[in-house]
């Protein structure tokens, strides 16, 4: 990889670090530049805007986590469980650095309507999970599979506000209750004709 490339990598790295860490608002691209170990003018060199550079760490952690959640779920071998594998996957995130939600539902929350360029890879993100999800209800054999997709994916949201709003020392009953409630809604999902 040529130094142009790398110097873009480091600093999509840490902007999705420390954006996600800090918040958009309160964050500044000195922070970026500092985290990442370039220059300013290295930073405008690849990105136009503080919002590009938003997009780009959120592009990249949608890319991780994506990678991360579709290995944990391969490794369930009955397709009915791979739903609710998602639940345990989210479980486990939260326990190993989810300290402040979901990012992307952060990133919403901080970006105006009018910014597409940051609101583009959120709402990217949750279009690919809620597919990632109908895809894995269907597999199941699930009735409904979009409808028990939206269900499932309200309460992946719901553990992230919960988060939010009281911490991070609530994520682990927030994902213990969601993965109950997704559970009983999959159980209750009568298998397609």
């Amino acid at each position: 990889m040529s130094s142009r490339g790398r110097a873009k990598e480091l600093l999509t790295e840490a902007a999705d670090t420390v954006f996600y860490e800090h918040g958009i608002s309160s964050t500044s691209v000195d922070a970026v530049v500092e985290a990442a170990g370039v220059s300013k003018p290295t930073l405008y060199a690849h990105f136009p805007t503080k919002s590009a550079v938003v997009a780009a760490g959120l592009r990249h952690r949608h890319a991780a986590r994506r990678a991360e959640l579709e290995a944990w779920v391969a490794r369930e071998d009955a397709p009915r469980r791979r739903p609710l594998a998602v639940f345990r996957w989210l479980a486990a995130w939260y326990a190993e650095g989810g300290q402040r939600g979901c990012a992307f539902l952060n990133a919403a929350v901080e970006a105006p309507q009018a910014d597409r360029t940051i609101r583009t890879p959120v709402q990217e993100e949750k279009t690919w999970l809620l597919t990632f999800l109908s895809r894995l209800c269907a597999e199941a054999g699930c009735a409904s599979p979009d409808d028990l997709a939206s269900q499932l994916l309200l309460l992946i949201d719901g553990v992230a506000g919960r988060v939010v709003v009281h911490g991070p020392d609530a994520a682990p009953q927030a994902a213990a209750d969601a993965t109950r409630a997704a559970a009983a809604l999959i159980d209750a999902s009568e298998p397609a004709p």
